[in-house]
């Protein structure tokens, strides 16, 4: 059901217009692509599929709950120096921690994603995806800052993408790792 709503990150960002939730096995979704246009738009039912791999992969046996928001160049770039000291725009951002809390937000920059998908010859439907991925695992906990972390995060990302259809090896984290 649609709803208005502020975002859950630090600084009281307003990033939600209209949104919609769904719950899929142990994670609840919320999903706001208000500033999308119809193309560009990635089917709820896929962003289920994707959660529901993740929660498989990670075996969760608790309710979680994430936001997902689509933002722009601008906001993403504004929030990656703010919370991250680096002034660029990024392609996903993810707040919270759920291995400690129950709820988190992961913010995905469809233009800088599309550009991706576009170097990457896919589509932008499996970068926003794989995008969603990544931003979700980091919300429990996976990083890929040392090779050690990386070690552990970009194989259980590669078996979620596959059972997703989406060629691990065709991501940009995939192959830089």
């Amino acid at each position: 059901m649609p709803s208005r709503r502020r975002s859950n990150l630090p600084g009281d960002c307003f990033v939600g217009l209209r949104t919609s939730s769904q719950r899929q096995d142990m994670i609840n979704f919320e999903l706001n692509q208000s500033r999308l246009k119809g193309g560009q738009r990635v089917k709820e039912a896929d962003v289920g599929r994707a959660l529901k791999a993740v929660s498989a992969a990670l075996r969760l046996r608790r309710d979680t709950e994430i936001s997902i928001a689509f933002v722009s160049e601008r906001e993403m770039r504004a929030l990656n120096r703010q919370w991250r000291g680096s002034d660029k725009v990024t392609d996903v951002l993810s707040f919270g921690r759920l291995e400690r809390a129950e709820t988190g937000e992961v913010l995905i920059c469809y233009e800088q994603a599309a550009r991706q998908a576009k170097e990457m010859k896919h589509s932008a439907r499996d970068e926003v995806l794989f995008l969603l991925v990544h931003g979700v695992l980091h919300l429990f906990g996976y990083d890929h800052e040392r090779p050690s972390d990386a070690k552990k995060m970009f194989p259980l990302q590669a078996r979620i993408l596959t059972k997703l259809g989406i060629n691990p090896r065709l991501t940009p984290e995939a192959l830089s790792a």
